[in-house]
């Protein structure tokens, strides 16, 4: 963390509009690209994004600087993305539309086409290994960072990348 969003943070957490709409500019990216990769359609990571940047305004004077400012934003955002899920459920929300890789812009069609299907693969694990593949591969979190925002030992972290490898693999070869 740099000295002025150090700063820009404390300031946002004692109230300063501006200085928390200075930080949510320096996030905001951050925060739709990995809504997007956990859900996998633009406009549902629109609508995730927004909820998050709520949140993150109704609970950023409880930030508590134990943990990096991005760690705690990476757990409001996969608090959003469940959040979401549950009332996707609910409402029996139409069928996810396609949109293309926010990723992909270099790609041949090939490559896009495989990168998605790769995508495609991850989001189908289950919730928690699909969670950390995109904490850790998506984000380039390390395996600290991504056990404290989801709450669990660095070993969890480890054999759940395991179980998501073995997973992967057998679809690869299934």
């Amino acid at each position: 963390m740099n000295a002025r969003e150090d700063q820009l943070i404390e300031k946002a957490c004692a109230g300063d509009s501006r200085a928390f709409r200075d930080l949510l500019d320096l996030h905001y990216t951050t925060v739709y690209r990995m809504a997007f990769k956990l859900c996998g359609a633009q406009h549902d990571a629109e609508d995730i994004t927004q909820m998050a940047c709520m949140k993150l305004a109704q609970n950023i004077k409880s930030f508590r600087r134990d943990a990096e400012f991005t760690t705690w934003l990476y757990k409001i955002v996969l608090n959003t993305v469940h959040d979401w899920r549950r009332a996707q459920v609910r409402h029996k929300a139409s069928d996810i539309e396609d949109a293309p890789d926010i990723d992909s812009g270099d790609q041949n069609p090939e490559q896009s086409l495989s990168t998605r299907q790769q995508m495609d693969h991850v989001r189908a694990l289950p919730e928690p290994e699909r969670e950390i593949i995109f904490l850790v591969f998506g984000e380039g979190l390390s395996h600290r960072q991504a056990a404290e925002i989801m709450g669990c030992a660095e070993s969890t972290i480890s054999w759940r990348i395991h179980e998501a490898r073995k997973i992967l693999g057998g679809q690869k070869h299934g």
